[in-house]
């Protein structure tokens, strides 16, 4: 069961109250966010007002400028390697077209998921030594690629290294010995004697800092006014990229997203454009949640069901019309991919249930043969959040069995499998994820030992919600959900508030959704205050937890629209608009069982 903790920081909410004139359930959040002077809250709440980090703090990214630079105005030839995912498709982009504007003669390629696997290869390396290529210029990928590097230089390339993922390292006793990669120039946050203040950026964020400087030291060939223009412009993949990695939307983070979706709606970008239309976004603000979950996966589904180029290919369009076509053909990538996902969801909550009733399960182990290798990853991490255990989904390849896992706090994956690295032919990650290859016949035995060496205490395997404040059904108004928007966007390192309700009293119930898989609830508090409550999670659980609790017949009552049953519920405060008027409501997120006192 889910423990629930009310965070209470301390601080001076009435100062922030009176000061900032917000109300005291938005002054708890910014308190509770660690937020408890006026000018922090200041910079928090106007993001758009705050500049980003002087590119220059970023080890190499000057040096790394000056040597693009010194090839664009050789005229040499240039190669983008970038990745598969949002940020990679991003991260190639944004660097493809300021190169382009910049004369150079530059290309991009872009690996394969499935035949290439992640980052550069001796393959790439071949193709480019024939193509020509002088320089490689690689973004969200790279620092792990020593041996591909090894060789472009033997063959006379230049390599400038992008990135942002973990510097590769080995142990030597108590000393951390890093491995980098034999690149000309290294730029990435991680690496040692970094100087930025903020480690934790994006592929697209890293790549962007080197066109910072780029166009400062170009100023001959583009002006002043295009080169704030292409910045500006350019932020916009930035925030996609940034929330789609799941950075902490903390410091410059927040700050470049909140200003890139700004931009977005009114962006130059065709593509982005036919993008936000294919989702009739038009009419509305853009969020954080858009770009996550509708407009980011788009991209995401290219690289996962076809190829990645896709997504670059619309990024890069110039006409309206083939934009729309492209957008609406990645939208429907995206919907065959969500029906695949909630298929293989299906398969992996069923095999999951069966092992834990079994008994003595700590680490999940499911072994999907008929399940799209692309797909593991976020299976994995929907069935982690539905049982609260680290998990591994593995699935059939063509050679061998891959797959990935997600974990939780207190469970170090890449530390674990570590001490399983017999088993694999690959593998690599960091605590709360990973990725591996391994024999058929090794599946039982990776199972067997990872659940012998788990040692998850019970503290360990409860989940925890945090709360924000407890918040009374009178108080939520459309005034409340205006400072709310203020704390946007939302994601990693920011949640969307999360608030409580005790002992409410939930007077109807129906199902809603095409495949009745959520529910609206009829619910008033012990004020009096009725309005409308909508669970989007598990309505089969919801029901069966009330039906233990208070009896089927008290659930009968429910649907019926009479009787009532207490429960206490950890919500989101939100508002409906019906026919031009608007009425509060709340998205409920957990629930339990109202006990007195």
């Amino acid at each position: 069961m889910t423990e629930w903790i009310l965070k209470n920081k301390k601080a001076d909410v009435e100062r922030l109250e009176q000061e900032l004139g917000l109300s005291k359930a938005v002054c708890r959040v910014l308190a509770n966010r660690g937020i408890t002077e006026v000018p922090q809250a200041l910079c928090y709440l106007h993001p758009q007002e705050v500049g980003l980090t002087e590119a220059s703090l970023l080890k190499n990214a000057d040096e790394a400028a000056e040597l693009l630079l010194r090839y664009i105005r050789a005229k040499k030839r240039i190669r983008i390697i970038g990745d598969y995912d949002v940020d990679g498709v991003m991260a190639t982009f944004l660097l493809y077209k300021v190169l382009h504007v910049l004369g150079a003669f530059a290309d991009y390629r872009i690996p394969d998921r499935i035949a290439d696997g992640y980052g550069m290869n001796m393959r790439m390396i071949e193709e480019a030594e024939q193509d020509n290529i002088a320089l490689l210029l690689t973004c969200d990928n790279g620092i792990a690629a020593a041996e591909p590097i090894a060789r472009a230089k033997e063959l006379g390339m230049t390599v400038v290294v992008t990135d942002h993922h973990e510097i590769p390292c080995r142990k030597d006793e108590d000393t951390v010995c890093y491995e980098l990669p034999p690149a000309d120039v290294i730029v990435n946050p991680k690496q040692p004697g970094e100087t930025y203040p903020q480690t934790g950026i994006c592929g697209a964020m890293v790549a962007y800092k080197v066109i910072c400087l780029l166009l400062q030291k170009a100023d001959d060939l583009v002006t002043k006014e295009q080169r704030e223009y292409l910045l500006r412009e350019l932020l916009v993949p930035v925030a996609f990229a940034t929330v789609c990695d799941v950075m902490e939307l903390t410091g410059e983070n927040r700050v470049a997203v909140a200003q890139g979706l700004r931009q977005a709606k009114k962006c130059d970008n065709a593509g982005i454009l036919a993008l936000i239309a294919a989702y009739d976004l038009e009419d509305k603000e853009l969020t954080a949640y858009h770009a996550g979950f509708l407009l980011g996966p788009c991209f995401n589904a290219a690289g996962r069901l076809d190829t990645a180029l896709l997504g670059l290919e619309l990024l890069l369009c110039d006409s309206g019309a083939e934009a729309a076509s492209r957008a609406a053909h990645l939208k429907e990538l995206n919907d065959i991919r969500k029906e695949m996902t909630l298929a293989a969801t299906r398969q992996a909550v069923e095999l999951a249930e069966e092992k834990i009733a079994q008994g003595g399960v700590q680490v999940l182990v499911l072994y999907l043969p008929e399940c799209h290798e692309s797909l593991a990853g976020i299976v994995a991490g929907r069935i982690r959040e539905k049982f609260y255990l680290p998990t591994l989904v593995l699935t059939k390849g063509e050679t061998c069995v891959k797959g990935s896992g997600r974990s939780i706090e207190g469970y170090s994956m890449f530390e674990k499998l570590s001490e399983q690295k017999d088993l694999f032919l690959a593998f690599g990650g960091h605590p709360m994820a990973a990725g591996l290859s391994l024999p058929e016949e090794h599946v039982s035995l990776l199972e067997e030992r990872l659940n012998a060496a788990a040692g998850l205490t019970a503290e360990e395997l409860t989940p925890k919600l945090y709360l924000d404040a407890v918040l009374p059904f009178g108080a939520i108004s459309e005034e409340l959900m205006e400072e709310l928007a203020q704390l946007e966007p939302f994601g990693n390192g920011n949640p969307k508030p999360v608030f409580a309700a005790s002992g409410v009293y939930v007077k109807g119930m129906r199902r809603i959704g095409k495949d009745g898989s959520s529910l609206r609830l009829q619910i008033t508090d012990t004020a009096g205050t009725s309005l409308t409550g909508l669970y989007f999670q598990d309505a089969d659980g919801f029901e069966a937890y009330l039906t233990e609790a208070c009896g089927e017949a008290a659930v009968q009552e429910l649907y019926r629209g009479r009787g009532e049953v207490r429960l206490t519920l950890a919500f989101s405060p939100s508002v409906d608009e019906f026919r031009g008027e608007k009425y509060p409501q709340i998205i409920i997120g957990n629930y339990k069982k109202y006990t007195v006192g």
